[in-house]
């Protein structure tokens, strides 16, 4: 039975009131009273949406092709957000994994051999088929949502995206993306492999870790990646034993947006059903592994999801640092499929994505049980032509006629099939068969006043006979008569001319327009500017949240009234010679700015003293940095990285601190003398907000968001203070600054 990645709550709540209770976790996946978990929350509407990022300690993500968001939640925000009717469901961040069975790594030369065609799978499946006509993938984008490709001369890699926490560049740091790439698009002629669709652009999704681990969360981004950047084919080399909902949700729009998904079937052995997801979806197509000899490889997964199979077994690839591998697993198998289907979409580039996958069917060779099978589902999928073992159709209008005492004749009419080669007649009384181009046949030499029986089998240009159809008829009698010495009255057939055949013209095919290929140039992604805020008054906190407008200064006034004094003479000064001031050096710089943060006391004023003196060679500085955040007592907070930069950063002191004293804050003290913002270089941000909803600190982008791969500081002075309950008229303030430093993608 598979699991499901539906969320069940161990609460005082009845299963009635739950969302999305049709399809729940058992008891074991309940979640740790207290504990934070990682979730994913689809959303009804804006108020949903909302609920979300208010009720939660972090948002990871917040999708743009589905209505939902990512999210770390506590117990008592998944309580809530569970009773909210504005929330569809909720989903655990379960775990993902990669599906090879095997890998060996070659090096950086093959030794299996230097001729790239001459390897089994390229044989099996033999694209060159479809080169020879124009086809190798040209102008196609395939996505290959992995563990990301490493750079390699045998590859061209378009673009990409990483979706893993841990790091914002999508190059393989494992190995199995790079394989599955080189199957898919290594370049042809380079003396050691060859992909199935050289042409290809090439697009590398960064969703699995470099331990071949991942979950839902990141998958669910590289596919929303991949329907935003509109690519043509999706190959998921990777599964998981559960179910869920919005990921199946997502494929299917992927589906119907036109694009092909190609996911392997999975490395779970035969059974019942041992296919995983994402190939269980209908929207997938699920790929098995055979061997060179078109076996199914005994890991690869078995069942009636499992549509059509591929070279899966001790398959030569690119691999990590420039070198090669070999390796086995229905994640090898899967590739060679979506390469098969860029070549069909450049072929047919009008047609859907249902479409591709019916040709692919096509193309298909039947292995194992007859027709679709657990196996191997509609067969092995080749560009080869297949062998054909079909007979033609039957003749039909067999009649016997022109019937004499040694002879009769056949006729009738062919079938039109365009590979008809002739027909062979059998006589019940001869083992010998009589081959026939044309609809008539006359036999000769019988016996009078006998039965014959004679079939005509139809048979094509392969050689595969049809089961035949029969007639039978007797020969005249002789007649004797007196004074004559002439045969039968009955003319002989010999005298009767032959029934003319023109035979059925064969189908000329229509000569193939080669399609000017179509390149979508990569897009070119603008950095967003930095967004200079006015200065705006602070109003006043209403409803329980305090929102400070962007960082800026102030400015003041005054008033007065009566007549106007009369204006002063102005005088001039003498000029007095001075010697301009030198420009204090770079040393000297943080060494003042260090001074200021040991007058102020501010944890802000150390930060960027800390900026000042980057890449200073000064012992003595740093000594004094160091012992400043130890009196100070600053404390760092884990830093989060590879933030979307549109989303905001939330931040619960409660969490941080670990302490029910900073459950709720005081909105007063939630302003710009306590909390400060930095960018990459130690400067004051002009480009956030600071705000506080609930119990949490927002730190929102403005319009354009946080600039994209940036680093920024995030400074909580001493001055915030907090309480246990929201009725308390006790409040603590923090005890040790806090610095916390956020990464965006």
């Amino acid at each position: 039975m598979k699991k499901t990645a539906k969320i069940w709550i161990a609460s005082l709540f009845t299963v009635s009131s739950l969302v999305g209770a049709t399809s729940t976790y058992g008891h074991d996946q309940a979640f740790a009273a207290g504990a934070e978990q990682d979730v994913i929350v689809v959303y009804k509407n804006e108020d949903g949406k909302e609920a979300v990022l208010d009720q939660s300690v972090d948002v990871q993500h917040e999708f743009e092709t589905v209505p939902a968001v990512s999210a770390t939640v506590t117990q008592a925000d998944l309580n809530s957000l569970v009773q909210n009717p504005d929330i569809a469901y909720i989903e655990r961040n379960v775990p993902f994994q990669l599906t090879d069975d095997d890998v060996t790594p070659l090096g950086n030369v093959s030794p299996v051999n230097k001729n790239e065609q001459a390897q089994w799978n390229y044989q099996a499946e033999q694209p060159d088929l479809e080169w020879a006509k124009g086809y190798n993938g040209s102008g196609i984008k395939v996505a290959v949502i992995d563990s990301g490709i490493a750079p390699h001369p045998e590859l061209t890699i378009a673009g990409g995206v990483s979706t893993v926490d841990y790091t914002t560049s999508y190059t393989d740091d494992n190995g199995h993306g790079t394989h599955v790439a080189g199957i898919i698009a290594a370049h042809n002629n380079d003396g050691e492999v060859t992909g199935m669709a050289p042409g290809v652009q090439l697009y590398a999704v960064k969703a699995m870790g470099s331990n071949g681990q991942g979950n839902l969360q990141d998958v669910l981004e590289g596919v929303d990646w991949a329907i935003q950047n509109h690519m043509d084919v999706i190959n998921l080399s990777l599964g998981t034993s559960y179910d869920s909902q919005l990921l199946h949700n997502m494929l299917d729009q992927a589906y119907q947006a036109g694009i092909v998904v190609v996911a392997s079937a999975g490395n779970s052995g035969a059974g019942t059903d041992t296919v995983n997801y994402p190939a269980q979806y209908s929207s997938v197509i699920a790929v098995a592994a055979v061997d060179k000899d078109l076996k199914r490889g005994s890991f690869s997964s078995t069942g009636p999801k499992v549509e059509l199979a591929a070279p899966g077994v001790s398959i030569v690839s690119t691999y990590l640092n420039n070198g090669f591998a070999i390796a086995s697993g229905t994640s090898q198998a899967a590739p060679h499929v979506a390469a098969m289907a860029a070549i069909l979409k450049q072929e047919n580039p009008s047609l859907s994505a249902s479409s591709i996958r019916s040709k692919l069917q096509d193309y298909a060779v039947d292995l194992g049980t007859s027709g679709r099978d657990v196996e191997y589902g509609y067969g092995f999928v080749t560009f080869k032509p297949k062998a054909d073992t079909t007979a033609p159709g039957e003749v039909s209008g067999l009649q016997a006629s022109q019937i004499g005492t040694d002879s009769m004749t056949l006729t009738w009419q062919n079938p039109t099939d365009t590979d008809l080669a002739g027909v062979h007649v059998y006589n019940d009384h001869d083992p010998a068969k009589q081959t026939v181009q044309t609809n008539v046949y006359t036999a000769q030499g019988l016996v009078p006043d006998t039965s014959y029986t004679f079939t005509v089998k139809t048979f094509d240009q392969t050689g595969n006979e049809s089961v035949g159809k029969t007639v039978t008829a007797k020969t005249n009698a002789v007649q004797p008569t007196s004074g004559s010495d002439s045969d039968s009255s009955t003319p002989s057939s010999d005298n009767q001319p032959s029934p003319s055949f023109t035979p059925t013209p064969s189908n000329t095919p229509a000569p193939t327009v080669t399609p000017t290929p179509v390149i979508t140039p990569v897009p070119v992604v603008t950095p967003t500017p930095v967004v200079a805020v006015p200065v705006v008054t602070t109003p006043p906190p209403v409803g329980g949240g305090a929102l400070l407008p962007a960082f800026g200064g102030g400015g003041g006034g005054g008033g007065g009234g009566g007549a106007p004094a009369a204006p002063r003479p102005t005088v001039t000064p003498s000029p007095v010679a001075q010697t301009p001031a030198a420009a204090p050096t770079p040393a000297q710089k943080a060494q003042q700015q260090l001074n200021t943060a040991k007058s102020s006391g501010k944890a802000s004023d150390y930060i960027k003293a800390s900026f000042s003196g980057r890449g200073l060679n000064n012992a003595s500085f740093s000594k004094q940095l160091a012992d400043l955040k130890q009196s100070l007592g600053i404390q760092d907070v884990p830093a989060r990285t590879s933030l979307p930069s549109t989303v905001p950063v939330r931040i619960s002191l409660q969490v941080v601190t670990k302490s029910s004293q900073y459950k709720y804050l005081d909105p007063s003290t939630i302003n710009t003398d306590n909390i400060t913002v930095l960018d990459g270089n130690g400067n004051i941000a002009g480009n956030v907000q600071i705000a506080m909803k609930f119990n949490r600190i927002f730190i929102t982008p403005t319009t354009g968001g946080f600039n994209s791969g940036q680093t920024y500081t995030v400074v909580l002075e001493k001055g915030i203070k907090g309480q246990s309950s929201a009725n308390s008229d006790q409040s603590t303030a923090l005890s040790n600054p806090l610095v916390l430093q956020f990464t965006t993608r």
